[in-house]
C-alpha cells in the first residue's frame, strides 16, 4: 500500500511540474522597464503589442514567446533563440538578428525592411506576406522556408542555404538579381558553397563586442558576432560577378 501511495505521489509531483517554457518574471520586468535584457530568459512570455523599439535582447531566450504585433524596430536580437515564437504582424525594421535561431517561426505580415538576418537559423520559416525590402539573409539557413509570393528583388541571399525552400528558383544558395534585370522576382543560382563567418573567438570588431553561438541542437554551431548597430546596407549582387 505504501508503495502505491509513493508511486501516486511521484506521478502527481511530476504532473504539476513547471512548464518547459517558463520565463523569469524578474527578466520580464527588467525588459519592460529598461528595454535591455541581454541573455535573459523570456521563454513563453507574452510580449504581444509591446513597444520595444531599440530594445537590447542579444542572446535572449525567447523560445515560444508571443511577439504578435510587437514593435521591435531597431532592436538588437543577435544570437537570440526565437524558435517557435509567434512573430506575426511584428515590426522588425532595421532590427539585428544576426546568428539568431528562428526555426518554425511565422513571419506572416511582418515588416523585415532592412533587417539583418545574416547567418540566422531559419529552417522551416514562413515568410509569406512578409515585407523583405533590403533584408540581409546572407549566409542564413533557409532550408524548407516558404517565400511564396514574396518579392526578393532587393533581398540579399548570398551563400544562403535554400534547400527545399519554396518561392525561389532552385534549391542551391542564391543571390539577388542584377539591378538591371527586368524580372525583379527572378534569382540567379551560382555554383558556390555556403560561406561561414570567419570570426575567431574573442575577436575584436567595431561596435560588435559580444560573441554568441547558435544554441546546441538548433543548427551547426558557428562563432558569430551579432552587430549592435547596423553599419552597412545588405550586400547587393555585382553584375560583373
Amino acid at each position: 500500500m505504501n508503495h502505491r501511495l509513493y508511486f501516486l505521489g511521484a506521478v502527481i509531483c511530476f504532473g504539476i511540474a513547471a512548464p518547459a517554457n517558463a520565463y523569469s518574471p524578474t527578466d520580464l520586468q527588467t525588459l519592460l522597464s529598461t528595454k535591455k535584457c541581454v541573455g535573459c530568459d523570456l521563454s513563453g512570455a507574452d510580449l504581444s503589442r509591446k513597444q520595444l523599439v531599440n530594445a537590447d535582447l542579444q542572446a535572449a531566450n525567447l523560445v515560444g514567446a508571443n511577439l504578435t504585433g510587437t514593435n521591435l524596430s531597431g532592436a538588437k536580437l543577435g544570437g537570440a533563440n526565437l524558435t517557435g515564437a509567434t512573430l506575426a504582424r511584428t515590426n522588425l525594421t532595421q532590427a539585428v538578428l544576426q546568428a539568431a535561431s528562428a526555426i518554425d517561426v511565422n513571419f506572416a505580415n511582418t515588416n523585415l525592411t532592412r533587417t539583418d538576418l545574416s547567418y540566422a537559423n531559419l529552417v522551416n520559416t514562413n515568410f509569406r506576406t512578409a515585407i523583405l525590402s533590403n533584408t540581409d539573409l546572407a549566409g542564413s539557413n533557409l532550408a524548407l522556408a516558404d517565400f511564396t509570393g514574396v518579392n526578393l528583388g532587393n533581398t540579399s541571399l548570398t551563400s544562403a542555404n535554400l534547400a527545399g525552400a519554396r518561392g525561389v528558383s532552385g534549391s542551391a544558395p542564391i543571390i539577388s538579381p542584377s539591378p538591371n534585370s527586368t524580372d525583379r522576382n527572378s534569382t540567379t543560382v551560382p555554383s558556390s558553397v555556403p560561406a561561414k563567418p570567419d570570426v575567431e573567438e574573442g575577436a575584436t570588431m567595431p561596435q560588435r563586442p559580444r560573441v554568441y553561438r547558435i544554441p546546441p541542437g538548433l543548427g551547426r554551431p558557428q562563432r558569430l558576432v551579432p552587430g549592435g548597430t547596423r553599419q552597412s546596407e545588405p550586400v547587393k549582387f555585382d553584375p560583373s560577378y
